[in-house]
């Protein structure tokens, strides 16, 4: 997603998890929001995992997760194939 890049300094602004989204955003493009968020909601979509130091943000305090210079912020996503039987 970050056209290879696995590690990239962040503004002084950047205070806390959603403020590091709206980084992303600015410097990839929107089409960053389209893998973050559900459509036409501000919701992270349930497939996305953001984790601050190896612990999931959702178990922390969500967006407002704060951040310091020394932290790592790993996202990915979990994409679940349904598998439906019958017979």
């Amino acid at each position: 997603m970050l056209a290879g890049a696995d590690e990239f300094e962040i503004p002084e602004t950047v205070r806390n998890v959603g403020d590091f989204l709206q980084e992303l955003e600015r410097r990839f493009g929107p089409r960053v929001n389209q893998f973050l968020f559900d459509p036409g909601t501000n919701e992270l979509s349930p497939s996305v995992i953001i984790l601050v130091n190896g612990q999931s943000v959702k178990m922390l305090e969500g967006l407002r997760t704060p951040l310091s210079e020394t932290d790592a912020v790993t996202i990915d996503s979990l994409d679940i194939l349904e598998v439906v039987g019958g017979g």
